[in-house]
């Protein structure tokens, strides 16, 4: 990095950029540290585990059980969000690790140093693995950022019959995983109807789907996503918008995949403004679901075509793995 002096500052917004620039630049050699530090934890549990169960005195297999119980409670004490499960899980593994301590009889100072050894190098393998988690949802944001930064401000509206061609034929010109669904047409639904999990249909202007990989189940391979289109008359309401929020987290369960995108489309007549209440909604809440137990997030966008033949998007959502592609403009995806 090049040597100046740290405390000069002439432009903050600069400046922060700036720094940001040299975070980015210094990743790879933090993900190759984080990686070999991984690996040097897994060699280094796996040797550990082995010399516990060997010198563990007339029992090993007592010690065995008992160690594999307190690897599996470290686990459910990282993955806890709930601060009494936490505190459950820790006291678990606390209870664990004495007995497995006292499990080498006369050998007990030898079971105290391998046992806490063994924990914490549990504990500094969960650490790594959150700095490698905020490292690439740095790295990712970073990348959204200056995509929308160097982006044109103006996004015009192509042609097509209705509102919800319009922006279908913009989605998959500035995303290459719509412009995928798009070219598949058994994965398009324009408009669409789709039940619930409680039992309830929830309509839908249109609906675009990416299908998961066969290994899916098991966190192999792609998981798939959904894009959901609702268009209003009028500008959508706070109680609107979570409506729409209820519908996706409903349908979700039933089509098992994660929403990519949520739009509300609403064609301005250039007079009429958005609710307060609804552009704090935007700006702050998102469709939470939960699937194969993981946690995904996706904002509700508000899509507005304008007089003036352009879009403004309430939040702007950029994939960072976005190129243009030949959709052809005026297509009509319900045809």
């Amino acid at each position: 990095m090049q040597a100046k002096d740290v405390r000069a500052v002439e432009n903050p917004i600069t400046a922060i950029f700036d720094l940001a620039e040299d975070v980015e630049r210094q990743a790879p050699k933090i993900e190759r540290l984080l990686r070999y530090t991984r690996l040097f934890l897994y060699v280094f549990l796996a040797l550990d585990f082995v010399f516990i169960v060997i010198l563990s005195g007339e029992k090993p297999g007592f010690t065995l059980l008992l160690t594999v119980g307190l690897w599996g409670l470290l686990l459910v004490q990282f993955g806890a969000r709930d601060p009494m499960a936490k505190a459950f899980a820790l006291a678990g593994t606390l209870a664990f690790a004495v007995l497995a301590m006292l499990s080498f009889g006369k050998g007990v100072m030898l079971g105290v140093i391998l046992v806490s050894l063994f924990y914490l190098g549990m504990v500094i393998l969960d650490l790594v693995h959150d700095t490698r988690s905020f490292f690439d949802y740095y790295g990712l944001r970073y990348r959204i950022i200056r995509a929308v930064r160097e982006a044109d401000p103006v996004i015009l509206v192509p042609q097509g019959a209705t509102p919800v061609d319009r922006l279908l034929t913009l989605l998959g010109q500035r995303s290459a995983a719509v412009a995928g669904m798009l070219a598949n047409r058994q994965n398009v639904q324009v408009p669409a109807i789709l039940a619930g999990r409680s039992g309830v249909a929830y309509q839908f202007d249109a609906f675009l789907a990416w299908p998961s990989g066969t290994l899916a189940p098991f966190g192999v391979g792609p998981q798939g996503s959904a894009v959901y289109v609702k268009a209003f008359e009028r500008p959508p309401t706070r109680a609107d918008l979570e409506a729409l929020r209820r519908a996706i987290e409903d349908v979700t369960g039933t089509i098992a995949l994660p929403p990519g995108r949520v739009i509300a489309l609403w064609k301005s007549d250039g007079r009429t403004e958005i609710p307060d209440e609804t552009y704090a909604f935007l700006t702050n809440e998102v469709v939470r679901v939960s699937l194969r137990g993981r946690s995904h997030a996706c904002s509700i966008e508000l899509a507005t075509e304008m007089p003036d033949g352009t879009y403004d998007f309430i939040p702007l959502i950029v994939e960072p793995t976005a190129t243009p592609t030949t959709t052809p403009a005026g297509t009509a995806w319900g045809a």
